[in-house]
């Protein structure tokens, strides 16, 4: 009977672990999903203004490519009903992909012909300057080019909130009317047309909720669902200086500079001040992240903290300028789509571009 009871406990015991751990990786992949669809959108503006073959040509290595075609051919991905993210999560299953594909999508040792293809429009004035700029950032990706120089800076423009895919800040918010601790991670999408999608999770002793907005990183508005808009309180348009004002929910002005140690790094930094003393915080100076914020009134305080990023490093270099192509470099393109120079010799050129800081993109 005792070994029955035990085997009894020890199996619920497996149960309850295995639950914990499927919720788990069910989370993990629904977030995969929902990155997948921020992914799609992003580039089905390109698919309305080139066709399906130019699209397919261009678009056919893009990791996400196979599951965006399986959403656009969904009648639920024009919807604008609520549940439109749910739907679409539940059309995606997770592709089981073989080394070939792997090794094709992220080691190709070859210029695709869709590269070439744009280059030679780009040269001859048919497309933008990003077009060139995403097959050099495909070829980098894909190991074709090899540069040393490509990630010591961050290429940020003139006013704008500076984010790049993949980038996150994690606060702890302890509000005193309750004494709870809320554990917020934001973390940003890549960038089109201006907007910065969002994925933000909250976590606490009472609840978790995993939400989805976008941010204006010109105006640093932000846009949930149909509500609009709100000033996104952690990441601030840069550059900054004395007297700048920061409209947001607490109006602040930057008042003073301070040196503010984050983790092992001693940061320079701003301090703002609401006029009413009631509300302050300590931001980045030079990427504009909030460090720690306080509001305090007669009741209760709220105290915010950046507990964790990937945004800061020692080096962190910020560059205030666009992609820069210098314009002989059209010649270098035409060159090599008529095949006066070789593959090896276009991506050596480029590569020693970059490193040189002569190419930006």
């Amino acid at each position: 009977m005792r070994k029955s009871v035990l085997l009894f406990v020890l199996l619920s015991i497996l149960t309850l672990v295995s639950g914990a751990q499927l919720a788990a990786a069910q989370s993990s992949d629904n977030k995969e999903k929902i990155n997948i669809i921020q992914n799609c959108e992003k580039i089905y503006p390109e698919l309305q203004k080139l066709g399906n073959a130019k699209f397919r040509e261009r678009y056919q290595y893009f990791d996400s490519f196979r599951d965006c075609i399986v959403l656009y051919n969904d009648s639920m991905w024009d919807s604008t009903e609520s549940d439109r993210i749910d739907k679409l999560v539940l059309l995606l299953e997770k592709p089981i992909q073989t080394k070939i594909i792997r090794d094709r999508s992220n080691d190709t040792q070859s210029i695709p012909q869709w590269i070439k293809d744009d280059a030679k429009r780009w040269e001859v004035g048919d497309e933008k300057d990003n077009v060139l700029s995403y097959g050099i950032r495909y070829m980098m990706n894909s190991k074709i080019i090899k540069s040393e120089n490509s990630l010591d800076y961050r290429n940020c423009s003139f006013g704008n909130i500076c984010l790049s895919q993949n980038d996150f800040v994690r606060y702890s918010i302890k509000n005193s009317s309750n004494n709870d601790t809320i554990i917020l991670t934001h973390t940003f999408g890549d960038e089109f047309n201006n907007i910065i999608p969002v994925i933000s999770e909250e976590f606490s002793k009472n609840s978790k909720a995993v939400t989805n907005f976008q941010i204006n990183k010109t105006t640093g508005l932000v846009k949930h669902d149909k509500r609009c808009c709100i000033q996104y309180p952690f990441v601030h348009q840069i550059p900054m200086t004395l007297g700048t004002k920061l409209n947001q929910e607490h109006s602040s002005e930057v008042v003073s500079e301070v040196i503010f140690s984050f983790k092992d790094y001693k940061r320079p930094s701003f301090v703002a001040k609401e006029k009413t003393g009631k509300y302050l915080e300590i931001i980045d100076k030079e990427t504009g992240i909030v460090f720690f914020s306080k509001h305090q009134d007669k009741t209760k305080s709220l105290q915010t903290v950046l507990v964790d990023t990937n945004i800061l490093k020692k080096d962190t270099t910020i560059r205030y300028d666009d992609m820069k192509i210098p314009f002989w470099f059209k010649n270098t393109v035409k060159w090599w789509a008529e095949g006066k120079i070789s593959d090896s010799e276009y991506v050596s050129g480029i590569s020693y571009l970059l490193k040189n800081d002569i190419l930006r993109i």
